[in-house]
């Protein structure tokens, strides 16, 4: 480059700085400290959530970690979790329109480069999915730092979180309709069990979506070793923040970006430890996301595969009795991915500068009933399972690990047909569904739903109603907390758009084989394609606000129910 060239690339940039230091001058930084590499703190701390009412002290040590390797970091944050799950199916339909929102949010933050690299720190739902997102879109140095897990209760011999607590009161629930109990009985053992089943900040102590996802963004690589299990309110947790703080400022120096970390041989480790785990149905809608969003050619036939090499390992809450402390004191993530570590890509690189292989050299295996080993597995086959079929062409997911009754797992079942949520809660409420039925939920999709709601509020009604051996079929999305029944979720295409959901008729025969991964609808081909020409889309005119967003945007769930991230996605 000529010399005249070159000072004008160097003006441009000075001025391009100019407005950055000046901005942070005002705030009180030094321009010592505007010479070092400059970390974004990204946090979702809220009082809305003990999953996110602690991460302040975490950002203080992510800080402290980045000003001792030299860095300067600079704090900024995100909305926290709004889905408190309430009394009906329909309240949590925010979760997905959140998700991209804080992917916009940070986006549009950090677009600019003013920050040599950022470190995330969250635990929720949607929290972590929308900074793997951010990290992907933006491709600049990137850490996660999940907020860890509660502290674990006992009670009446047995450890106990939200899915354990959710079971009794759903049966005392019984118990005072029947007239077994008093209400002031009721609400006394509701107070006594509500004691326990949080007992401190972090994330719910089973493998929900928010833990699943802070797990498998360990497994990809961009977490450090061990931090997504140990509990949130520990000096272990300040010592992983600190330790995270240090190495993005080393990331940030060595430039080694998002985009060299996520790739398809690393979502397949990622999809493996899913699998190992016992993960919720939601990590497969949040990483086939990122998969879209990185343009990776990654579908629901390598989720298949995966399922079918590696086994259901660890026997935590909601598909077995312990709780992620337990998990953790066993060795976490770690001795899993040890474990199953011939199903691994261990070349691929991590956040902590070494390669998978490297990070797992001194780990060892110790077998437990909590992470079991792979000739002693919770279950042979991998914790999700991917369906297809007439009645799904383009795949529908369950986790056959936390159904009681493993007969439904390849068995008929007469169809109950609902539009609603709402029309489904009445029917289970009036007694009209009965064990051997399979509810049809349609209608809950990305665009349907509004936002792909999720539908955790059915199984809580059919427990506390008692009616067992229920299989619910839904093109919307399955809570991390589901436990007990057959529950198959994001059913793609979506009724909404015209997929076969939209076509079944009530009583027809629906033939569910989850070894053998298939959903039928038991009816000709002719017979549908004339149900389909007298179909039409339900009106959706009523949605308002967020959730029209959403819905008038969002792709199907086999490519992450996301918003559009290139032109050609509008076509879709």
């Amino acid at each position: 480059m000529k010399d005249g060239k070159k000072e004008q690339v160097e003006a441009r940039n000075l001025h391009k700085d100019y407005g950055h230091r000046v901005i942070f001058k005002a705030m009180g930084f030094t321009s010592e400290e505007l010479a070092l590499p400059r970390i974004a703190v990204v946090n979702s701390w809220s009082e809305q959530s003990p999953g996110h009412s602690h991460l302040r002290a975490l950002s203080e040590g992510v800080k402290a970690g980045i000003r001792m390797a030299g860095g300067m970091p600079f704090e900024i944050n995100v909305i926290g979790p709004c889905s408190v799950l309430g009394a009906n199916p329909g309240d949590m339909v925010f979760d997905l329109p959140q998700r991209e929102a804080i992917l916009a949010s940070i986006e549009s933050a950090l677009h600019v480069g003013f920050c040599h690299g950022w470190v995330g720190i969250g635990s929720c739902d949607k929290i972590v999915p929308g900074m793997l997102l951010a990290a992907l879109r933006l491709d600049r140095p990137f850490i996660f730092l999940g907020g860890g897990q509660m502290l674990p209760s006992d009670y009446e011999g047995e450890r106990f979180g939200f899915v354990r607590g959710q079971e009794v009161v759903a049966q005392d629930l019984n118990r005072l309709q029947a007239g077994e109990i008093s209400v002031e009985e009721y609400e006394s053992r509701l107070e006594e069990i509500t004691d326990c089943s949080g007992s401190s900040c972090g994330a719910c102590g089973e493998l929900t979506t928010g833990n699943s996802m802070q797990l498998l963004t360990e497994a990809l690589g961009f977490s450090i070793p061990g931090s997504s299990t140990s509990v949130g309110v520990s000096a272990e947790k300040i010592w992983q923040s600190k330790e995270t703080g240090k190495r993005i400022v080393d990331l940030a120096r060595k430039q080694l970006k998002p985009s060299q970390i996520f790739t398809k041989e690393s979502m397949k480790n990622a999809m493996a430890v899913e699998m190992a785990i016992c993960g919720g149905t939601n990590s497969l809608v949040h990483l086939q996301s990122c998969v879209h969003e990185a343009n990776i050619d990654c579908t629901l036939d390598d989720w298949d595969e995966m399922s079918r090499k590696v086994p259901a390992l660890v026997y935590v809450a909601p598909s077995g009795p312990y709780v992620l402390f337990d998990m953790h004191r066993n060795g976490g993530v770690p001795v899993v991915m040890k474990k199953i570590g011939k199903y691994l890509d261990l070349t691929r690189p991590t956040v902590t500068g070494k390669t998978v292989g490297e990070n797992l050299a001194k780990v060892k295996p110790v077998d437990s009933d909590v992470i079991r080993s792979l000739d002693n597995p919770v279950w042979g086959e991998g914790a999700l399972a991917i369906l297809k079929g007439n009645l799904a062409p383009r795949g529908a997911v369950t986790r056959h690990t936390v159904v009681d009754n493993k007969e439904l797992l390849d068995a008929e079942f007469p169809a109950r047909v609902f539009d609603t949520t709402a029309e489904v809660m009445e029917a289970i409420q009036g007694g009209r569904i009965k064990p051997g039925d399979a509810i049809v939920c349609r209608y809950q999709g990305p665009r349907g739903g509004p936002a792909m709601t999720e539908c955790l509020g059915i199984i809580i009604a059919l427990k506390s109603r008692k009616v067992k051996d229920v299989a619910v079929i839904t093109d919307g999305r399955f809570s991390g907390w589901t436990k007990g029944y057959l529950a198959i979720g994001n059913v793609c295409p979506e009724a909404q758009v015209g997929g076969p959901l939209a076509l079944v008729r009530e009583g027809d025969k629906i033939r569910v084989d989850v070894p053998n991964r298939r959903l039928e609808l038991q009816i000709s081909d002719e017979e549908m394609k004339k149900r389909k020409a007298v179909w039409k889309p339900i009106d959706q005119s009523k949605i308002t606000g967020t959730p029209l967003i959403y819905a008038t945007q969002a792709l199907q769930a086999d490519q992450g129910a996301g918003w559009p991230v290139r032109w050609s996605d509008l076509d879709k």
